[in-house]
């Protein structure tokens, strides 16, 4: 097939990109930086990089910015296009930025679609367009309610605008969940969520070791135990998002969760034995009491996570599972040794 995918540079776009293209599919990356693309050909195998075509463009742009050369060369020629750039940010303060990329954006890729005839869009949206529901269905969620952050809403709003365009193409939606890294090597080329507080663990822990009056101390790092993180490998995000190829069901939603996602206490501990950092103990994310200047510098970044950490969600996966159970496919099991994998597989440490 030939595939047309948007964000090929980025932590899950990538990965999708060279899985297709592992698979013998012709791959199109839309793409913004070209210094980006030359690293996305460095990983290509060499027997594939005929099958990588780089596109010029610009998400802001009509057509987004496709040249109208290009957009010639690739009319009636594109099966699916994978639409996966977004703009991840939870800054309040970079509101209208995210609605721009990530509304605005899709329409404009909505209109390259169009304009060159592919048959199929795949929106990457994100599980978390419920608001503050915690339920969610593999339905679209209403626009007019409260959603946690910019983010979700702009995502939400997506969903709405891609739907609408289901009658000039076969729509499918795809909500994963917390993308981490992969569940068999551990690769994660990303610094977001959970790997943020990895890094601020690892750099809190060397301050200790190089300030003896900290060494005794004792740390609070603000998070709620006993809730969930429903986190998702990439890979396996990546097969549900090939699986959809195999099987014609416009108009359908996907949840790509985590099933049976571990405890925000049992990350802690492992990655505490992990780092061998026994001065960190976890207290509710509502903690009042005071708090000293090194636990306010390791806390405050994470701050924005705590909607997620506060509350446990449920994802209904029906329509996943059964796209799956057709393509002879397991349901995602994650257990505590490809936890292990994912947090350590392949990172390297922070440097004093």
């Amino acid at each position: 097939m030939n595939i047309l995918i948007t964000g090929a540079t980025g932590f899950l776009g990538k990965q999708l990109a060279l899985k297709l293209l592992k698979e013998g599919h012709n791959v199109y990356a839309l793409v913004r930086s070209l210094r980006k693309a030359e690293n996305l050909k460095d990983e290509v195998p060499s027997h594939a990089k005929g099958n990588l075509h780089i596109i010029e463009g610009d998400l802001s742009l009509k057509n987004a910015g496709v040249s109208e050369k290009q957009l010639q060369d690739l009319s009636e020629k594109i099966d699916t296009v994978y639409h996966s750039a977004a703009f991840l940010s939870f800054d309040e303060n970079e509101r209208e930025k995210t609605f721009k990329v990530n509304v605005d954006g899709t329409k404009n890729v909505l209109h390259l679609a169009k304009e060159i005839d592919a048959a199929n869009f795949y929106y990457v949206s994100t599980a978390y367009t419920l608001g503050m529901k915690r339920h969610a269905s593999e339905q679209l969620h209403e626009k007019e309610q409260t959603f946690v952050n910019a983010y979700e809403e702009s995502k939400c709003h997506a969903e709405h605008l891609v739907l609408s365009y289901d009658h000039a193409l076969n729509i499918k939606i795809f909500r994963p969940s917390i993308i981490i890294g992969d569940s068999k090597t551990g690769e994660a080329d990303t610094s977001f969520a959970l790997y943020g507080v990895i890094r601020g663990l690892e750099i809190l822990k060397k301050r200790t070791e190089r300030k003896k009056e900290l060494q005794n101390q004792t740390f609070k790092f603000l998070c709620t135990g006993e809730t969930s993180q429903n986190f998702v490998p990439v890979d396996y995000v990546v097969d549900v998002l090939i699986a959809a190829l195999k099987r014609d069901h416009p108009k359908t939603i996907y949840h790509i969760t985590n099933p049976h996602p571990p405890t925000n206490r049992l990350l802690f501990e492992m990655i505490k034995e992990k780092l061998d950092f026994p001065n960190i103990e976890m207290v509710p994310s509502d903690y009042d009491g005071e708090l000293t200047k090194e636990e306010q510098v390791f806390n405050a970044p994470m701050s924005v996570f705590r909607p997620y950490w506060n509350k446990n969600i449920r994802f209904d996966d029906t329509n996943t599972q059964e796209l799956l159970d057709k393509n002879g496919m397991y349901h995602l099991n994650m257990d505590k040794e490809m936890i292990e994998r994912i947090l350590y597989g392949n990172r390297a440490p922070v440097k004093p």
